[in-house]
Formats: C-alpha cells, sequence, structure tokens
C-alpha cells in the first residue's frame, strides 16, 4: 500500500532545509548584535550547534543513516563549547555554517 501525504504530513517537505536556514539566522544574529547570550557563546556559535543537532537528529531518524551527519554536533560541540577560538570566530562560524549547507544537502538529495 502506498503512502499518501495524509498518513505522514512530513512525507515529501525537505526539512533538511532548517539547517541551513538555522545556521544562517544564527550568523545573522551575530551580525546584529554580537554580544553573548549564554556564557561566552554568540547566536552565531548557538546557531551552528543547534543546526547540527537537527542535522543529526534528521539523519538518525532517516531509514538510511548517513554517519557523518550523525558525527556533526560532536564537531560543533568541541568548536564552539567546549574550546571556542577567540580570534577569528565568525570566520569559523561561517566556514562551519557553510559546511552544515553542504552537507544539509547532501543529506537530502543521497539519503532521504
Amino acid at each position: 500500500m502506498s503512502d499518501t501525504a495524509g498518513e505522514n504530513p512530513a512525507r515529501g517537505r525537505p526539512l533538511w532545509l532548517l539547517v541551513p536556514a538555522i545556521a544562517g539566522a544564527g550568523l545573522a544574529l551575530e551580525l546584529a548584535a554580537p554580544v553573548p547570550l549564554i556564557g561566552s557563546l554568540t547566536p552565531g556559535m548557538l546557531g551552528c550547534v543547534v543546526a547540527s543537532f537537527v542535522l543529526a537528529i534528521l539523519a538518525i531518524r532517516s531509514s538510511r543513516k548517513d554517519i557523518v551527519s550523525i558525527c556533526v554536533p560532536f564537531i560543533s560541540l568541541y568548536m564552539f563549547v567546549i574550546f571556542p577560538e577567540n580570534g577569528l570566530i565568525f570566520l569559523w562560524q561561517a566556514i562551519f555554517a557553510v559546511s552544515l549547507a553542504i552537507l544539509a544537502v547532501r543529506f537530502g538529495l543521497w539519503y532521504q
């Protein structure tokens, strides 16, 4: 029996688009107000961490598991929470957000 839209309302919606949206929103907030929110965590850092957890949750819930997407939260926690860099932190956030977007597109095209 085929799966219709009424049985599974999330089917057909590209939820992986949330990942670059969350990371981009964090970077935009970082540019607008570069003040720490929690301890030394800025909005850009939090956006990258939350977006990596969203990607990992989507990867865990999919029928085909993507080990790279599942491991990304460990990298984000290491980079932004455990050992945050003080020098060029916005540059690292932007690079990480772009890599999250690439991983999200890869996940959306290959693993869903």
